[in-house]
């Protein structure tokens, strides 16, 4: 996946990046942690917490970078960079799914777009 350098790109620059990736990629395979779920999480607890770790690992970078954007002004004061992480997470992760079955990277653009639209509710006023 490819991810613009400049970790201060702003969010949609960077859905964009995830978005152009899965279009090239003509929505096959979905995420590749998110593919293991379904298969290991219910027959195999080493599998599903080194999977959740993993999760965990990709939130906290999330969440670290809206802290980030707090920190600089860019997100209001009283929001929460964990509940947002969570959300922007679930959205990505519906997203690429819904883009694997229906071969249609617009569901995820449509995911990430309602992300955004999210994040964007906890602008600064």
């Amino acid at each position: 996946m490819s991810w613009p350098d400049d970790e201060r790109a702003p969010p949609v620059h960077r859905f964009d990046a995830i978005v152009a990736d899965e279009t090239g990629r003509h929505s096959r395979d979905g995420c590749p942690l998110g593919s293991l779920v379904p298969e290991l999480a219910d027959s195999d607890e080493l599998a599903r917490t080194v999977l959740a770790r993993a999760f965990d690992e990709w939130q906290n970078h999330l969440t670290e970078g809206l802290r980030r954007m707090q920190a600089r002004g860019r997100l209001s004061a009283g929001a929460d960079p964990e509940r947002l992480a969570t959300a922007t997470m679930a959205s990505l992760q519906g997203g690429l799914l819904l883009s694997q079955v229906r071969r249609d990277p617009g569901q995820l653009r449509a995911a990430l777009d309602a992300a955004l639209a999210y994040l964007r509710q906890h602008r600064p006023r």
